[in-house]
């Protein structure tokens, strides 16, 4: 009979976030990410197969994690404008410096060469989208956002935007993250808002 798992897959899963934001996605290992929840390693690969398995499962786990922040982001406000940009700004929360955020980058490169990443990625992307068009949709709704903005391309540029804040700022480093991204979303956001 097998014994019952005291430490989800979740947990692990979490805790490979943050190994990964400390050491990227070369330098992790299982062993630093089962210390970080009380596992051996031999345990994370009966789970998960290999360091290559525990990385796949991250990222096949990221479209959800999307959902749920965007669930979360709209239970804290009531405005879809404030809640699109809690959405995008909670995907950062835990990144406190450059190293960090670059060792995540360093995840892009497995994105970019490995198929079996690359079709994550792409759903990763694709629930960020889909998500921030249905918060700006709901913002045209509610008033807040120009009945004329294209809301699916608004949406495909907020990644854009985004994703390439967060690259300038791993090599710039102006000021915290969080106000630097708000910063970028809202000149990128403002031609399009209703004014109060």
């Amino acid at each position: 009979m097998a014994r019952p798992r005291l430490i989800d897959d979740d947990a692990i899963l979490d805790a490979t976030r943050v190994v990964l934001a400390e050491l990227g996605p070369v330098k992790l290992t299982l062993a630093a990410v089962g210390a970080r929840v009380g596992l051996a390693a031999p345990t994370l690969i009966q789970r998960f197969g290999s360091k290559r398995g525990l990385l796949l499962a991250s990222a096949a786990r990221s479209p959800r994690m999307v959902l749920l922040a965007a669930e979360q982001a709209e239970a804290r406000n009531t405005s879809p404008m404030a809640a699109l940009r809690d959405f995008a700004l909670s995907s950062v929360a835990h990144i406190e410096r450059r190293e960090q955020l670059g060792n995540g980058l360093g995840f892009v490169q497995l994105d970019v060469a490995d198929p079996e990443f690359r079709e994550h990625a792409l759903a990763h992307s694709a629930a960020i989208v889909d998500t921030t068009a249905r918060l700006l949709r709901t913002a045209q709704a509610a008033g807040e956002l120009q009945a004329s903005a294209d809301v699916d391309a608004l949406a495909r540029l907020t990644l854009v935007c985004f994703n390439g804040a967060l690259q300038v700022w791993a090599v710039n480093g102006w000021g915290p993250l969080t106000e630097f991204l708000r910063d970028q979303l809202d000149l990128l956001l403002a031609p399009y808002l209703i004014e109060e």
